[in-house]
């Protein structure tokens, strides 16, 4: 609708001004910041995608959208490394033929699309999209974020590089931190050249909460493990992450998968980072969140899905772990519909 089919997102941007269907367009009169709102079409769906480019070098996009019919689209490869802070839908990246990824809980898929390489994507009907793409060309990434004479971190490596020829990327889940950040963004309720200077401060800060995040050390077990021995512990991870109501006990979980429970809880932690309790309780928050925003789910349905037979135990867990509480994830979305 901007640029035309095939183009790419620095494309966009440099038609913004002049593009027809914008409902506004902002600069700000002495700092390099151009902003725009492109409103959905009616017959399409609802919602709005925000655009902000910073410095000609950062380019910002906020989707707050619902399509009535499922949406595909050709990406085109552009050279940029994308930061994806996730919040709801459910939008499907083809990466290749035989690897797609699924975008539909709260999380950072972080990727680069190199020059020449397209893939589809498609948003699933009536799922209300909301998330922020935070996009930049490589080298900027790394001279702006990452220190000066110290090493790229491990899980960076490959997105700095300047021979990538495929596809590259990584998912891991959304920090309650970068949760509350990314939503206040959504929600900005400021107007004129005051929303481009909040929406430069907001994106800035995601970005710094994720090179944290992702330069963060991996845990890296000491103890050694039998092939057999890490099939089962992936095979109770998998079970802890589609089992909600009710969690599955360790007894449970050890004889599911074959194994003794001070070997499971011990392999679990020293080979994912964290207690098989901790992983269970992070699954289970993420999907209770996914259920109300998403699903339009009560808190009580919510908490009930996900293994809580009381409302104020599900609400003290949620707020515990989102740093928020339920009833404000479903407030914040009716005032999202309602700003669309």
């Amino acid at each position: 609708m901007l640029a035309g089919p095939g183009r790419t997102l620095a494309d966009a941007f440099e038609r913004l001004e002049h593009a027809p269907h914008l409902k506004q367009v902002l600069r700000h009169p002495t700092r390099p910041l151009l902003g725009a709102r492109l409103a959905v079409a009616p017959e399409e769906g609802e919602g709005y995608w925000e655009l902000t480019r910073i410095r000609d070098e950062i380019y910002v996009v906020i989707a707050n959208v619902a399509y009535n019919d499922p949406r595909f689209e050709l990406v085109p490869g552009d050279g940029l490394l994308q930061f994806d802070f996730k919040i709801s839908g459910d939008l499907t990246l083809a990466m290749s033929r035989t690897e797609p990824v699924r975008w539909n809980r709260p999380s950072l898929l972080v990727w680069s699309q190199p020059k020449g390489v397209d893939i589809n994507e498609w948003t699933a009907p009536r799922a209300r999209e909301q998330f922020i793409i935070v996009s930049m060309r490589p080298q900027f990434f790394a001279e702006t974020f990452l220190p000066a004479g110290t090493g790229v971190p491990d899980a960076l490596k490959a997105f700095v590089s300047s021979r990538a020829e495929q596809i590259t990327y990584c998912q891991q889940p959304l920090s309650a931190q970068s949760l509350d950040v990314a939503m206040r963004l959504i929600n900005n309720q400021h107007a004129g050249t005051l929303a481009l200077v909040y929406t430069e401060a907001l994106a800035l800060e995601l970005m710094c909460l994720a090179v944290a995040s992702l330069s963060a050390p991996m845990a890296v077990p000491t103890e050694q493990f039998s092939e057999r021995e890490l099939r089962c512990l992936h095979a109770a991870r998998a079970i802890v992450m589609r089992q909600f109501a009710p969690a599955p006990t360790i007894d449970r979980l050890a004889r599911s998968v074959g194994m003794s429970k001070s070997i499971l809880t011990k392999g679990f932690k020293a080979v994912f980072g964290e207690t098989i309790f901790d992983f269970s309780l992070s699954c289970r928050m993420r999907h209770a969140l996914t259920l109300i925003r998403d699903q339009g789910w009560s808190v009580e349905q919510a908490g009930q899905a996900v293994g809580y037979a009381h409302p104020t135990s599900f609400t003290t867990a949620f707020r515990r772990h989102f740093g928020m509480r339920p009833i404000d994830i479903r407030r914040n979305k009716a005032h999202s519909r309602s700003n669309s």
